[in-house]
């Protein structure tokens, strides 16, 4: 916790005895004195005033938290009715009276005060409300207020800690868990990210940290509902993971949400999208990083997938130049790895027609990702090494070994809709190459019941 924001949360060192005693002689809650507050302050016409949390509440009372402006006028109001007193409460009586700005100081404008007129949000009201109070103070009192004003929030020293958390376990845990299992998790920590940026104040900075993990969680869902094969929720998270980034001033986010829509538009056999995804991701990737690194690949394979040899072989020499400084695998669904731009080269070379290469490159992934252990394991990226070296092997006129291959790919248990695509892809290409082939056609069968 930064010093300011030390500073605005712990006002005084001890607990606000009269607030208490108050509290408690009324026979409240916590939560019964939050939805007052904001209750009070709608009736009021003041949109600035968000519904404090319980634990905010707790803040004032025990720990002597000093509210913002204008929550100890509607706080004494409350009480006041609460309480059944014939005289009201002010802020002073509730052990708040040093708030530099209060509400009693300047009363609401009448509904039909000049200038207020179609200002259905009051909001404009409540700013002529602030800036009359301020008005009335010091310039040093003023300028102490901005600062109040600037670091004040309502966000408990865990809520952005626990999203970065969130966005590292789902990122890492992600190969090894059905996207279904992660989905329930991912949706909740994304609501709960949406309620912190929406609901509850916060300062400038830790509102961009919020839109950046909000952005990654996006990311994540996006990716989820691509292994799903709902390619209208990837686009649209993808959208929201671009925006969030935006807002984050965090374009790394934005070059993600990129990635993601990429694969989903060259699994959807459309190229032509998944190459502006490419390029638009790397326009705003930070140079040399993970995911610049990884769009690059992206890049390369999205131009064999449209014939482009040229276009490709000079993406791939890029994405090569970075395997000498990037480790051999990775960790979690956000790494950048060697065994990926191997594994790139084996689709690719496959799309272009150099089966050989194609054989090779997939060897290679193949023999690399089944040296991973532990939390390293990539099954989707393994079968589909396979599944490519599978559509090499039927290429080569060797349906056998076709055969063979893709029944390991299918064996894994992890099909998500890359696979069965890939899976689809190489049926097609079997029952044409190899018709009569006895073994071709019962996995025919296999592929079919497995992809239904």
């Amino acid at each position: 916790m930064t010093e300011s924001r030390r500073r605005t949360r712990d006002k005084e060192s001890k607990p606000n005895t009269r607030l208490k005693d108050l509290v408690r002689s009324a026979g409240i809650t916590h939560q019964q004195l939050a939805n007052g507050v904001f209750d009070e302050a709608k009736a009021d016409g003041c949109t600035d005033v968000v519904p404090p949390h319980r634990t905010r509440v707790s803040h004032w009372i025990n720990d002597g938290e000093r509210p913002p402006h204008p929550i100890p006028h509607y706080l004494a109001r409350f009480l006041t009715r609460r309480a059944g007193l014939a005289n009201p409460l002010s802020p002073a009586d509730i052990g708040l009276d040093s708030c530099p700005c209060h509400v009693e100081h300047s009363p609401p404008p009448s509904p039909g005060a000049p200038g207020l007129e179609g200002d259905p949000t009051k909001r404009r009201t409540a700013v002529i409300l602030g800036a009359t109070a301020l008005s009335s103070l010091t310039a040093v009192d003023a300028a102490r207020a901005y600062t109040q004003h600037a670091t004040a929030t309502d966000l408990g020293p865990d809520d952005i800690p626990d999203l970065e958390v969130a966005v590292h376990q789902l990122g890492s845990l992600y190969s090894v868990q059905p996207p279904e299992e992660l989905r329930a998790k991912a949706s909740a920590d994304r609501r709960r990210a949406f309620l912190l940026q929406h609901e509850q104040r916060h300062t400038i900075e830790e509102g961009r940290e919020l839109a950046r993990h909000a952005g990654m969680l996006s990311v994540i869902l996006a990716w989820i509902a691509h292994d799903r094969g709902q390619a209208e929720t990837v686009v649209a998270y993808c959208d929201d993971a671009w925006e969030q980034g935006k807002q984050a001033g965090t374009m790394e986010v934005s070059a993600w949400a990129e990635d993601v829509r990429c694969t989903d538009a060259l699994y959807d056999n459309r190229p032509f999208d998944a190459l502006a995804a490419a390029t638009r991701g790397l326009s705003v990737a930070p140079p040399r990083s993970p995911v610049a690194i990884r769009l690059t690949s992206q890049l390369a394979r999205v131009h064999a997938k449209l014939g482009n040899k040229d276009k490709f072989e000079n993406a791939a020499r890029k994405a090569h130049l970075y395997r000498d400084n990037i480790p051999l695998h990775g960790t979690g669904l956000f790494a950048v790895d060697g065994v990926r731009i191997v594994s790139y080269d084996a689709s690719s070379y496959g799309w272009l027609g150099d089966h050989d290469r194609a054989r090779k490159a997939a060897l290679e992934a193949i023999n690399c990702y089944r040296g991973i252990r532990g939390p390293l394991t990539a099954p989707t990226r393994l079968a589909i090494a396979q599944l490519d070296l599978a559509l090499a092997y039927s290429s080569l006129g060797e349906p056998e070994a076709a055969v063979h291959t893709a029944r390991e790919a299918l064996a894994a248990g992890r099909l998500v809709q890359s696979v069965r695509g890939r899976a689809k892809q190489l049926n097609r290409k079997l029952r044409i190459e190899h018709p009569t082939h006895s073994e071709v056609t019962a996995l025919s069968e296999e592929v079919r019941l497995l992809t239904a």
